[in-house]
C-alpha cells in the first residue's frame, strides 16, 4: 500500500480518536467530576489512544517511499509519540492531531478560510483553556480558578486583546499564554496570506481575460481597417 492511499484511508479513524482525545484531555484537566471518577478507566482510553497514534506514525514510516525524508519532515510526531509521559507533549499531539484534521478544509477556499478561522480558534481556546486550567487552579494567588475564568483568559489570549483581568502566576500557565498568543498570531497570518492568494488568482485571471479580448479587438480592428 502507498503511503497516499494509507493517509486517506486512516484519515477519518484516526480525525476520530483526535477528538475523543480532545474530550479526554478536557474532562481530565478541567478536573470534572466524570474524570475524577473515572481516573483509571480514561488514563487506560488515553493512553490506547496515544499507542494507537504511535502505530499510525510507525505504519506511515514503513510504507514510506523515502523513510530517511520522511522521518526528517515528521521529527515533531515522532517526539510526541515517543514520550507519553510529558503533559507538553499530550498537547503538542493534540495540536498535531487537531491540524492534520483541519487541514481537509483548505482546499475549497471561499468555504474554508472562514470555517478553518472559527473552528482553529475554538479548538486552540479551548485546549488552552484546559491546559491552564490545570495549571493554576490550586497556584497561590492565582486568578483563574473556574472554567469560565480559564475560557476567557484564552479566549482574549488568543485574539491578543490582553484586557489583563485574567493572567496566569505559574510559569507554566505562562508558557501556555505565549504559545497561545503565537497560534493567534499565526492563525490570522494564514487566513490573510490565504485570502491574499487567492485575491491575486483572482486578478491574474481578470487580466488574462482582459488581455484575450483586447487582441481579440485587435484582430478584429485590422480586418475593418484591410477592408
Amino acid at each position: 500500500m502507498k503511503l497516499d492511499q494509507y493517509k486517506k484511508i486512516a484519515f477519518w479513524p484516526m480525525s476520530m480518536l483526535a477528538l475523543l482525545f480532545l474530550f479526554i484531555f478536557c474532562i481530565e484537566n478541567f478536573h470534572l467530576e466524570l474524570a475524577e471518577n473515572n481516573k483509571d478507566f480514561i488514563n487506560l482510553i488515553g493512553n490506547l489512544i496515544w499507542a494507537l497514534f504511535a502505530v499510525d506514525y510507525f505504519v506511515m514510516l514503513m510504507i514510506s517511499d523515502n523513510r530517511k525524508s520522511f522521518f526528517k519532515s515528521h521529527l515533531i510526531d515522532l517526539l510526541v509519540v515517543a514520550f507519553p509521559f510529558l503533559r507538553v507533549l499530550r498537547i503538542g499531539l493534540l495540536v498535531l492531531m487537531l491540524v492534520k484534521l483541519l487541514g481537509e478544509l483548505k482546499n475549497k477556499i471561499l468555504i474554508s478560510v472562514p470555517i478553518y478561522a472559527l473552528v482553529t480558534s475554538m479548538l486552540f481556546v479551548t485546549i488552552g483553556a484546559a491546559a491552564v486550567f490545570d495549571a493554576e487552579y490550586q497556584a497561590e494567588n492565582a486568578n483563574i480558578k473556574s472554567v469560565e475564568d480559564s475560557f476567557w483568559w484564552a479566549a482574549v489570549t488568543i485574539f491578543t486583546v490582553g484586557y489583563g483581568d485574567k493572567f496566569p502566576v505559574t510559569g507554566e500557565g505562562r508558557l501556555y499564554t505565549v504559545a497561545l498568543m503565537i497560534c493567534g498570531i499565526a492563525i490570522v497570518g494564514t487566513i490573510t496570506a490565504t485570502l491574499a492568494g487567492w485575491l491575486i488568482s483572482q486578478i491574474r485571471e481578470v487580466e488574462s481575460e482582459n488581455k484575450l479580448i483586447v487582441e481579440k479587438l485587435t484582430r478584429i480592428e485590422e480586418k475593418i481597417q484591410k477592408m
